[in-house]
């Protein structure tokens, strides 16, 4: 049987966490951006899809809110397993 190839991120939390990612490389001391600003910069218009992309990324331990488990925050940013998984996808490109 033929395996299906089903892609394990979408195009939103891609964005937003390479947006993150960004944010981490221009700003190493304070690599944190709120959501009204990642959907500026992302394109995505809707903050509820941005807060619904950084919910999923957040499970799987890609991104961060701050202060740390407080999912109230408007205020994440990426984390070093996010970080290592932007730069295996850019590998693959």
């Amino acid at each position: 049987m033929q395996k299906v190839k089903r892609n394990l991120i979408s195009k939103s939390e891609y964005a937003v966490l390479n947006n993150l990612n960004q944010k981490y490389h221009y700003n190493k001391l304070n690599p944190v951006s709120d959501i009204s600003q990642i959907s500026i910069e992302t394109g995505i218009r809707n903050n509820d899809e941005v807060l619904r992309a950084l919910y999923t990324l957040e499970g799987k331990s890609l991104v961060s809110p701050e202060p740390k488990g407080s999912f109230t925050s408007n205020i994440w940013k990426i984390t070093d397993i996010g970080l290592k998984a932007v730069e295996l996808v850019e590998q693959q490109k």
